[in-house]
């Protein structure tokens, strides 16, 4: 069973990361994370996608909505690699 986190989107940080304020943590998690998460969504590459860029802004929509992310792996920054559901 992978890992799962239930939180808040509270800062962007590029094209395909932002941060969680974690709510929730999956009963049966085998990592331990912190009350701040950054989160990396699974299937974008995209780092250089910033907000306020000509391109950008897409990632703007999830800030202070609720996510539902299941963790597969994670990326050598140690980032969480996750696929991610808005839920509010």
């Amino acid at each position: 069973m992978q890992d799962s986190l239930r939180g808040l989107v509270t800062n962007i940080l590029g094209g395909d990361r932002f941060e969680i304020r974690v709510l929730d943590t999956g009963a049966f998690n085998e990592h331990k994370y912190k009350a701040a998460q950054c989160i990396r969504i699974a299937g974008i590459n995209d780092p250089d996608l910033y907000p306020g860029k000509p391109d950008g802004g897409r990632m703007e929509k999830l800030k202070n909505k609720e996510v539902l992310c299941y963790i597969l792996a994670r990326d050598a920054d140690g980032n969480a690699v996750a696929v991610v559901h808005c839920i509010k």
